[in-house]
């Protein structure tokens, strides 16, 4: 029962208590007034009937008359007249004389009278003794019906401060609520802070338990920001600051067998005359150019998220592009800013010559064969490199899609209008081999009967025509009648875009509240681009899905380890860690150290952390020991399957 409830009743039982008591001695006091009135009525009767009679003739027929006509103008019990020898002379007795009041009351509230007497005079003598007694059951009505009156009167106004209260105590105890709801939310590890309430002992708990949130988000932003250091320290250079070339192409790899993956762009740019230059000035200022040159190419991949660069040897820089581009215009947008840059240092040492290299990447390409192509290519390139700057594009073809965008929005529209789609599952398991989710991709079929397409071949297209949202909600309709059917775990990827779309969380809640649908089977995943680009929206969208039961991770976690104290009152239920940390693992220390970290702060705020990408046992060996939760990748099985 509810402090309020518990109050309020306590308040009424006292109003009740505190009246009702009230009651009684007020009853009993009038009892007792009324007692004394009766007998000062009977007496004053008993002395008007004497007078009367003693001023009469003595005639039996008159006194008999007389005492008759009293009786019925009065209400009297009894009226009797008696000799001086106390025989019966004449007497009445009201025998029909009924009351409203019920019989407990009569014999809790008895009401004792003592009849009024007189003595009639007829000259110097005594005639006879009148006693006059009053009809009590008159007073037990007016008694009776007070009593009734009263308790009417203290219920009413019982159930009005009864209902008052309640709502006094709602305004009273409302900044109660909010801290119930910290309380329940640091007990769930999200640690928010709420407004300081008026009241002051509310105000003291408050303020102690958002110290509290504080200490721990704080503590949280610092743990992430070391870890984050660990990362630049084990995964990047230390001359340019790009990534270094284990964790450049271990990222590269696991982006092109990413679900979603479709085409991108691979960029190598040589310097040629780098050991010549390292001769002339030195380490040191050759490390100031190096720097200068990762500056120009950063100063471009800062700016697009779906750009990485890394120095991948000593003379090489890369630049990987996942998203669909005119590759060529790419390095060609690194040409001019290298030059410039170039433009603006002193002429201390011979002119750096450039040689660039660029590719269209496929979701089919392996990232080893590409980077041994790129490098014959290079070879070949620079021993006849006259040019400051040269670029060879390795697809010789610069191709454009916009040409297709019609017809591929009529096969969308098309599959979307039929709903071919389907789910793909691909088991996440726990360090103990236990089912945690299916991650069950979109696959699409853009003609009956005809292939169907993974992401990776389609969403490009979905984005451009803005029909991803589309797409998403029919996975979302697909996952529902799953879950209907079987009550196995489904995982749904959501882009970007539907993120943020409002209408697709509508079209969620109406979808999730029909009967029979448990949504604790039910996660949706956002990428980490996603997610902290656009915070305040996954927010919002991470709270709906979690009001409805469901649970909500992210995906791709990399680049931004820094912030994950920044989703530490959401009460997310996983993150995973992109495969480009996890490759590997088995024989990097550093990365041992680094992954360890940031389990230790994703448990700290109740989140399980699972690693993409695992290939081998002896990653999933090393993970395990690292105190990773759970796993997925190529070689992740389900023992069923």
């Amino acid at each position: 029962m509810s402090l309020i409830h518990q109050i309020r009743i306590a308040l009424f039982l006292v109003i009740i208590a505190t009246a009702g008591g009230s009651l009684i001695f007020s009853t009993l006091d009038s009892k007792a007034y009324l007692e004394e009135e009766l007998l000062k009525k009977n007496l004053d009767n008993a002395n008007v009937l004497a007078l009367a009679m003693s001023q009469m003739e003595k005639d039996p027929i008159t006194i008999d008359l007389f005492i008759s006509a009293q009786f019925d103008a009065g209400h009297y019990r009894y009226i009797g007249l008696f000799d001086p020898n106390g025989k019966v002379i004449t007497e009445r007795v009201n025998p029909d004389s009924q009351t409203s009041a019920p019989d407990w009351f009569k014999k809790l509230f008895t009401i004792k009278v003592i009849p009024g007497s007189s003595n009639i005079q007829t000259g110097w003598t005594q005639y006879g003794t009148v006693h006059v007694e009053s009809d009590v059951n008159f007073t037990y009505d007016r008694l009776w019906s007070a009593l009734k009156n009263m308790l009417i009167w203290v219920l009413s106004i019982s159930l009005i401060t009864y209902i008052a209260c309640g709502q006094l105590l709602r305004r009273i105890l409302k900044p109660l609520d909010e801290v119930i709801e910290q309380a329940q939310a640091i007990g769930e590890r999200r640690f928010i802070t709420i407004q300081e309430p008026k009241t002051t002992e509310f105000k003291a708990v408050v303020k102690e338990m958002n110290h509290l949130s504080a200490r721990i988000k704080e503590n949280l932003s610092k743990e992430s920001e070391r870890l984050d250091e660990l990362r630049m320290r084990i995964n990047y250079d230390d001359a340019t600051g790009l990534m270094n070339h284990d964790y450049f192409t271990n990222t590269v790899d696991s982006k092109l067998h990413q679900e979603g993956f479709s085409e991108g762009a691979l960029i190598i740019i040589r310097i040629c005359n780098l050991a010549d230059i390292d001769h002339d000035i030195g380490y040191h200022k050759t490390n100031l150019l190096l720097k200068k040159i990762s500056g120009a190419i950063t100063s471009i991949t800062s700016h697009h998220d779906h750009m990485i660069a890394g120095r991948i040897s000593g003379r090489d820089i890369a630049v990987f592009c996942d998203q669909p581009k005119d590759e060529f215009a790419l390095a060609q947008h690194f040409k001019e800013n290298l030059l410039d840059a170039m433009t603006l240092t002193h002429a201390e040492h011979q002119p750096p010559l450039f040689a660039c290299v660029v590719t269209k990447t496929k979701f089919t390409d392996e990232s080893q064969h590409l980077f041994k192509a790129l490098d014959f290519i290079l070879e070949l390139s620079h021993l006849n490199n006259t040019q400051n700057f040269r670029i060879v594009n390795a697809n010789s073809i610069v191709a454009t899609k916009h040409q297709y965008l019609n017809e591929w929005k009529t096969l969308l529209g098309d599959a979307i209008t039929h709903h071919r789609v389907k789910l793909e599952h691909y088991p996440v398991l726990t360090v103990k081999g236990e089912l945690i989710h299916y991650e069950s991709p979109v696959r699409l079929q853009l003609q009956e009967d005809g292939k169907w397409l993974s992401a990776g071949e389609f969403i490009d297209w979905a984005i451009q025509l803005n029909l991803i949202q589309s797409i998403d909600s029919l996975a979302l309709e697909t996952a529902v009648g799953l879950l209907a059917q079987h009550q196995e775990p489904i995982c749904l990827n959501i882009s970007e875009g539907t993120m943020r779309d409002k209408a697709y969380l509508k079209t969620a809640e109406a979808l999730l509240k029909q009967p029979g649908i448990n949504t604790d089977l039910l996660s949706f995943e956002v990428p980490e681009i996603a997610a902290f680009n656009y915070l305040n929206e996954f927010k919002v969208f991470a709270r709906k899905l979690k009001a409805l039961g469901c649970r909500v991770g992210v995906e791709h976690v990399n680049l931004r380890i820094s912030r994950l104290g920044e989703l530490h009152d959401l009460g997310l239920d996983y993150i995973k860690f992109d495969a480009s940390l996890v490759r590997g693992i088995d024989m990097h220390d550093a990365n041992k150290s680094l992954l360890r970290g940031l389990c230790l702060v994703t448990h700290s705020i109740g989140i399980y952390a699972i690693a993409e990408g695992v290939n081998t046992e002896a990653e999933m060996t090393a993970l395990t020991e690292i105190g990773i939760d759970g796993f997925t990748g190529p070689g992740v099985k389900l023992n069923q399957e």
